[in-house]
């Protein structure tokens, strides 16, 4: 998409009422054809249905947001004992306080004026395929930021909703705080070639209750095994009736998928019921929406996506989405935005790759270039044997919106990024320029 045609759209954008701005498996190679174009090319079904709404036109035209080349860093290790890079005792020590060794993902949502990130198959003093809870009250994380680990008893607490398996690869996959009361989605069922794999909302009540509320997708056909979630944060043009809603971004096939968009009325959350997937634009530019999963159309097309995180920012009145990405797509953290929920979102731009920005051997174990570089283990899986030989990489970029905010002309965008090896996750920092248009 053009910047001309990005405006253009951007002009009818919606009136967003203010709002705070707020993976963990080895690489798939991507199985189904991969996708460029960030165009949604509309579809009409009869099960549709179709807002002949005039767009709004009162929104201000959104600003353009800009990489700033070299800005990418890292600020700290936020598991284990010891930073691997600057071998300096982390500010959580999460093995000497909790007995969490090593974790993947970190995606975060707020509660009660705290942030919690729900981390994936962890290594510690517990089984390694148990999953955890970690919560902060750091609100500047230039200042360094202190993980404290949900705990039940002397152990950490594990994320095992009754009749639920929760083994390898079967994760939290995202969450969200509605009316006080917590969720968390985790993906189960999983097999080798994602055939049996679903995602189920649960109820998550403190100290440790989860109850499996419904299933939310499943495959092969299911398109929300990984998923981002985010409320409604004010009157949205283009929706159907029935809102405020709860917005769920999400993609299919671990790494061989594109991202799709549904909703879900806040009221009716728990039973999902007057569920609706977004499934194109009409002739006017207005969004579809269909009763139907099958329905549902990319919002971004990208044939690689495994996890994405999307945030609101106020400050910008824009839509911020982050997803790991790989061959035959651009390789690495990539970043786009919109002034909708479904779009048009702007042609990505690369924030993080591992090579252009010198974290292979330098955070990141790369065992080709330098096997003793000190930054091999904890590993995790049949990689144990052998840390030195297993290869890093970064994955999992979940944006932590409390402090994603924009100072003067720049918006930092701060998210926690997995690197495999060693298994364990780091705040990443990155530096956007905000142009006006």
């Amino acid at each position: 998409m053009t910047r001309r045609e990005f405006l253009c759209y951007a002009a009818w954008g919606t009136a967003l009422a203010a709002a705070g701005c707020t993976p963990s498996q080895l690489p798939v190679p991507p199985a189904s054809p991969t996708h460029t174009s960030q165009s949604v090319v509309p579809t009409i079904v009869p099960t549709l249905v179709n807002l002949a709404a005039t767009p709004d036109t009162s929104a201000t035209i959104k600003p353009i947001i800009r990489y700033v080349p070299g800005s990418t860093i890292k600020l700290e290790q936020l598991l284990g004992e010891e930073d691997k890079e600057w071998h300096q005792p982390t500010l959580s020590q999460t093995f000497a306080r909790y007995g969490v060794q090593g974790t993947d993902l970190g995606y975060s949502f707020e509660h009660q004026g705290r942030a919690y990130f729900l981390f994936g198959d962890t290594i510690g003093r517990l089984d390694y395929a148990l999953d955890t809870i970690a919560t902060t009250d750091a609100l500047d994380p230039e200042q360094g930021v202190r993980l404290d680990f949900l705990t039940v008893g002397k152990d950490y607490l594990t994320i095992q909703p009754p009749s639920i398996s929760m083994g390898g690869f079967e994760t939290p996959i995202g969450g969200i705080s509605l009316g006080g009361q917590m969720y968390v989605a985790v993906r189960t069922n999983h097999s080798a070639d994602w055939s049996t794999d679903r995602s189920v909302l649960t109820k998550f009540t403190l100290p440790s209750t989860f109850q499996p509320l419904r299933t939310i997708a499943q495959s092969p056909a299911g398109r929300f095994l990984t998923m981002s979630l985010h409320a409604e944060p004010g009157p949205i043009a283009g929706l159907p009736p029935g809102g405020p809603f709860v917005f769920i971004w999400g993609t299919a096939a671990y790494r061989q998928s594109d991202a799709y968009l549904s909703i879900v009325p806040t009221a009716n959350f728990e039973t999902g019921t007057g569920t609706r997937y977004f499934a194109g634009m009409n002739e006017v530019s207005t969004p579809l929406w269909s009763e139907n999963e099958s329905d549902a159309q990319p919002i971004v097309k990208n044939g690689t996506m495994g996890d994405l995180s999307v945030t609101w920012c106020k400050d910008l009145g824009l839509w911020l989405m982050t997803y790991d990405s790989r061959e035959p797509a651009p390789r690495g953290i990539l970043f786009s935005y919109s002034p909708t929920p479904w779009g048009p979102w702007s042609d990505p731009q690369i924030v993080f790759n591992e090579v252009r920005d010198g974290a292979l051997g330098k955070f990141i174990h790369d065992p080709h270039v330098k096997p003793d570089d000190g930054l091999a283990g904890p590993v995790i899986g049949e990689g144990q044997a052998n840390p030195a030989a297993v290869q890093g990489g970064a994955y999992a970029p979940y944006v932590v919106e409390r402090w994603t905010k924009v100072q003067g002309n720049e918006l930092n965008l701060y998210y926690c990024l997995s690197t495999w090896n060693p298994y364990v996750v780091v705040l990443i920092k990155s530096r956007l320029k905000v142009e006006k248009s």
